[in-house]
């Protein structure tokens, strides 16, 4: 297991530039999301006022960096870019719901523990943006595999009530997703079919997925639940 606090040495790690600061005197500050190493802050030094590193420190760039970790600081030194998603910076919406992905993650993923699961996830995301996948459907299905990278995640298929199946229509709110008899009259119902799209979507693979999402209907469904989900963050602070 990697210590919170790296001992003194050389590392190479692949990983996402989350957030970059940048500095006149220090050159930049970037949150880097590493394979193994988690998300940690990393000083980029300049060289004669550049910057030295060019698109490898941008965010949503991926790249492999190697790293110092002085008795103070961790420092870039080289950084080879692996993929930049240039093609997805043209992209309004899908843009948009990627720089929303990444500042939840750098805003919400613990620092400096490792979580190859959501860095796997948060690459997905990326992929599917670039293949044109609808930005709702990237979203909520990230949002949810990140909740559920931290055991927070709600279950489309058991009651949070009685524990038993869902098999129809069902109801969604901030304390779990209820069955048609548990969820009352005050809850929004949702659809057998509602249901049916966030099953897919949060338990599909990957490849399918891809697929699967380009068929989809447009509708109001996924960006509520979308709401619904950002609320459990709130129970890992």
């Amino acid at each position: 297991m990697i210590p919170l606090h790296l001992p003194q040495g050389y590392y190479t790690a692949t990983g996402t530039v989350l957030l970059r600061r940048d500095s006149a005197k220090e050159g930049q500050s970037v949150l880097i999301f590493m394979r193994e190493l988690g998300p940690r802050w990393v000083t980029a030094p300049r060289a004669n006022a550049k910057n030295r590193f060019g698109g490898a420190t941008e965010p949503l760039t991926w790249a492999r960096y190697s790293l110092y970790q002085s008795p103070s600081r961790l420092y870039l030194q080289e950084a080879e870019v692996k993929e930049d998603f240039i093609p997805l910076r043209a992209a309004g919406s899908s843009l948009l719901c990627a720089a929303r992905l990444y500042k939840l993650t750098a805003r919400e993923a613990p620092a400096a523990c490792e979580n190859d699961v959501l860095l796997r996830a948060l690459w997905n995301a990326m992929v599917q943006l670039r293949a044109g996948c609808p930005a709702y459907a990237v979203e909520f299905r990230f949002v949810w595999k990140f909740l559920n990278s931290m055991g927070l995640a709600p279950s489309y298929a058991i009651c949070a009530s009685c524990g038993a199946r869902i098999t129809g229509s069902a109801a969604a709110a901030k304390e779990g997703i209820f069955c048609a008899s548990c969820a009352g009259e005050a809850l929004p119902k949702m659809s057998a079919k509602e249901l049916y799209e966030l099953r897919a979507a949060t338990g599909l693979p990957h490849d399918k997925f891809l697929i699967w999402s380009k068929g989809l209907e447009k509708s109001d469904n996924f960006n509520r639940n979308i709401k619904l989900l950002s609320s459990y963050f709130a129970n890992m602070r």
